[in-house]
């Protein structure tokens, strides 16, 4: 990826992005969606379409030992209470299928200002279809953040490649 590679290329050896849920949430969803500065570049911009139309290995560039990446999508609008479990790739090329159920981040004083899904990538179709060792992890704002009409819906995707990850 041009752009996060670049930042990573600025960065001492041995520098390795790895935020918490909170961090992640609060300094890059939360920035991005008002509009404000990031504090590094650490994902591109995708349109939800895009994402879900190609698998996740052509979405990233395979370097230098890196197995995840961080998108910014957008264009990609939930009904209230709805989220989608599965969501196919492509012309049914494979699919991402929901790990469990959607997951509240809080602050230290218990309140929800961040939402989390994960996701596992599966080649194929049902009812043949196998699961890689490809994870995506959704963050998201709750729908009290978004009454404002200057607030654009913005979500983070975390890739993660776990290909030497063993299922028993």
């Amino acid at each position: 990826m041009d752009g996060q590679s670049g930042i990573l290329a600025e960065l001492p050896v041995g520098y390795r992005f790895l935020p918490t849920d909170e961090e992640l949430v609060t300094h890059y969803l939360m920035n991005k969606a008002f509009y404000k500065p990031l504090p590094a570049h650490v994902g591109q911009d995708i349109n939800a379409s895009e994402l879900y139309s190609k698998p996740p290995n052509t979405l990233v560039t395979l370097s230098c030992g890196e197995r995840e990446w961080y998108f910014f999508i957008y264009g990609e609008e939930d009904s209230v209470g709805e989220r989608k479990t599965i969501r196919i790739v492509g012309d049914g090329i494979g699919f991402w299928k929901s790990s469990g159920q959607e997951k509240s981040i809080c602050n230290s004083d218990g309140n929800v200002f961040g939402l989390k899904f994960q996701f596992t990538y599966f080649s194929g179709t049902f009812p043949n279809a196998k699961r890689t060792h490809w994870r995506m992890d959704v963050y998201r704002l709750p729908t009290q953040y978004y009454p404002a009409q200057k607030v654009t819906k913005k979500k983070i995707v975390f890739f993660r490649d776990n290909q030497d990850f063993k299922f028993q």
